[in-house]
């Protein structure tokens, strides 16, 4: 998709695709990045900055700017339904001294086993004859043409703390089969594509850190150390972790995540989570900051997830 002409001529342009597996929280985590994307342009556009940073938005089939307005609400997003794909680019726009660079990030909002669908259909050479197909043109928008990925990984799933269908391994299988497929035609690009485009990092996203922490650190898992990643990942995502691994570990960041959730005394005088009382089916209601207008979450990440994609998918 072409960018709108605004009158800003951007010197460089990369990308960093995201993906995630059903019921990660992906669709929330890119709510609270667009939450603090805005807060950091707003930070760094002072008057007397030297460097500023933009930010923008652009919805193709996904209306994806719904989820920062209900979390400010404290509303969870609507879970994203199976085997349906959705797209939205976030635009960063970094405006330094020495020019103007871009980072895109092209977001498909479908669970990640879908998109490995369509890898497995491309290894099967089913697309070859018409490459110019929609499930063609998203292999090259998501992989062959990005620079970096996210990755979205639930803490809470391995931990069987959460109500699930799925078998319990599931996420940790399926992110490890997207990561060889990404890298088995990236690998293939390299070899027939002059213009080829390496992975520069790779970052991960822990999710729902916040219902799993207190259990975590009694194992001495703390996620906001590389000790406790290390152990958590060997343990819960080892497929996933040995895939990183073969990428090299030391280009990979993690970050673990969460919001904060509003408790209630049920009947019984125990404390329980709060339903939203505007949309129970909606599940949770989170916690808000309401002098800041956005749901209270570990907003760290999100600042060093910016700064990463500055020094490190920009570099």
């Amino acid at each position: 998709m072409a960018i709108p002409k605004l009158g800003t001529k951007v010197e460089q342009e990369r990308r960093a695709s995201v993906f995630g597996m059903v019921e990660s929280g992906k669709t929330t985590i890119l709510g609270l990045l667009e939450i603090n994307c805005v807060n950091y342009a707003n930070l760094a556009n002072k008057p007397g900055s030297k460097d500023h940073f933009h930010f923008m938005v652009q919805e193709r089939s996904s209306g994806i700017r719904q989820a920062g307005a209900e979390l400010r609400q404290g509303m969870f997003p609507e879970k994203t339904p199976p085997n349906l794909v959705f797209e939205a680019d976030f635009l960063m726009r970094f405006d330094r001294v020495f020019g103007k660079q871009m980072l895109r990030l092209p977001f498909c909002e479908t669970a990640g086993e879908t998109f490995t669908k369509l890898l497995d259909r491309f290894q099967q050479g089913q697309y070859e004859i018409n490459p110019s197909m929609q499930d063609a043109n998203l292999i090259h928008d998501y992989i062959l043409d990005t620079d970096a990925v996210v990755l979205i990984a639930p803490v809470s799933r391995p931990l069987g703390i959460e109500t699930e269908k799925a078998p319990l391994n599931l996420p940790d299988v399926n992110l490890a089969r997207l990561l060889s497929g990404i890298y088995g035609y990236k690998m293939e690009d390299m070899r027939s594509n002059p213009n080829y485009r390496p992975i520069r990092g790779i970052a991960v996203f822990l999710t729902k850190y916040d219902l799993a922490q207190n259990y975590l650190e009694t194992k001495h898992m703390n996620l906001k150390t590389k000790e406790g990643v290390h152990a958590f990942m060997s343990k819960y995502f080892p497929e996933t972790y040995s895939v990183l691994g073969w990428y090299g570990l030391e280009n990979v960041r993690f970050w673990p995540t969460g919001v904060e959730i509003e408790t209630e005394k049920n009947e019984l005088g125990q404390i329980v989570p709060k339903l939203h009382p505007l949309n129970p089916k909606r599940g949770w209601k989170i916690k808000q900051d309401y002098n800041r207008n956005e749901p209270i979450h570990t907003s760290e990440p999100f600042r060093e997830f910016i700064q990463w994609a500055k020094d490190v998918v920009m570099a």
